[in-house]
């Protein structure tokens, strides 16, 4: 292991996975299908593979599971995508910059891919991992994409609500709308869950619409056309300015998600597992490096995010450290049931699929045992 790797890893061997509830069942009518790249991805990766002997995921708890598994004799070049500008990536933006994938033996290719194509270059082997939505993941999974999970940046919804004065209190947006970036999006999913959560029937108490990127939210949100929405800090600082308070914290909501996993496919778990192996450990040691240097985190995001205000970056930081981030990277299939439970309405194939099989922790079980905590 490179120098340094063991305290990082022994710091997150001492923490517990969190116990994580699930969430409510719900339907909703609007459809989950994959798009056309990604249902063709799944056809000529299967193609591509057809000589290949399928790989079951091995179960953490399977003889084994925990074992080291040797670091790349050289540096292990992989290509992997990153979907989204927020900080529900910020472990892999803190790798990058700070030279954590390069310790750990890496020669890393990051790429920005948006999540309504990282799946497909994934499955394509355009790339050799993605750190994209878990619902993503999950859906192209129940087409037959032969994907894994290996980790988890997250470990419930990042949002919190944002509304304008004249909403007090969750029982006024009884008859107003409010706005996701798309239909969905973790933002749609999450508003709906919180909505129900909360006593209000989306699209019967309050309307739900699509309007956009966060700015387009902003201009909706100022304008009249909407009356709520969610947004992540440090966005949430921004809508603050403007006039917008924080009516509820998502996050405070019991409702587990995977909104930002490592996923990688299973034929590269099998054939690669040293070099999957090394990128376990630097998002082990990105998430320690987090919290344990508040400096270098919040100086990596804004540069990421083009931020300069040290207010928002506190916020950011204290948000997703304190709420978001989990200590051990675990992946519980709890965090994908709220996720299903949602777009099954119209995903017949969702419905039937069984997320346990999509998740695999056995390097992040390995990372924690190296140092001693199983």
């Amino acid at each position: 292991m490179a120098p340094g790797a063991t305290a990082a890893l022994a710091r997150v061997g001492r923490a517990a996975a969190s116990s994580i509830l699930p969430a409510p069942r719900l339907a909703v009518n609007r459809r989950a299908a994959l798009a056309g790249p990604l249902a063709l991805a799944v056809l000529l990766a299967a193609c591509g593979q057809a000589a290949r002997a399928p790989t079951a995921a091995q179960p953490s708890g399977a003889p084994g599971a925990a074992e080291a598994t040797a670091p790349p004799a050289a540096p292990a070049k992989l290509t992997m995508s990153y979907s989204n500008l927020t900080p529900d990536q910020w472990p892999i933006f803190l790798a990058q910059d700070l030279g954590l994938f390069a310790k750990h033996g890496i020669d890393m290719d990051l790429r920005q891919i948006d999540s309504s194509t990282g799946v497909a270059a994934l499955i394509a082997g355009e790339t050799q991992a993605a750190g994209i939505g878990g619902s993503e993941v999950m859906s192209a999974a129940a087409e037959g994409a032969d994907l894994v999970i290996i980790a988890g940046l997250t470990k419930t919804f990042s949002f919190r609500f944002m509304a304008p004065e004249t909403i007090r209190t969750v029982d006024d947006l009884r008859g107003k709308r409010v706005g996701v970036s798309r239909i969905g999006s973790s933002s749609d999913i999450a508003t709906r869950l919180a909505l129900q959560r909360l006593g209000l029937q989306p699209n019967k108490d309050v309307e739900i619409i699509q309007v956009g990127s966060l700015s387009a939210r902003i201009q909706a949100l100022q304008s009249g056309a909407i009356q709520g929405g969610v947004a992540q800090p440090p966005d949430t600082a921004r809508l603050a300015k403007t006039g917008m308070h924080v009516l509820f914290d998502v996050s405070d909501l019991d409702l587990p998600n995977a909104s930002s996993v490592i996923a990688v496919r299973r034929a590269d778990l099998t054939g690669q597992r040293a070099a999957m192996q090394a990128l376990v450990d630097t998002m082990v040691d990105a998430v320690a490096t987090m919290r344990d240097d508040p400096k270098a985190a919040k100086e990596t995001l804004g540069k990421w995010i083009q931020l300069d205000d040290p207010d928002a970056l506190q916020e950011a930081w204290e948000f997703y450290t304190q709420k978001i981030i989990p200590t051990v990277p675990r992946v519980e299939p709890a965090q994908l049931e709220t996720a299903k439970q949602v777009l099954m309405g119209e995903n017949p194939r969702l419905a039937s699929y069984d997320p346990t099989q999509l998740i695999d922790n056995s390097l992040v079980d390995a990372a924690a045992a190296r140092a001693g905590a199983r």
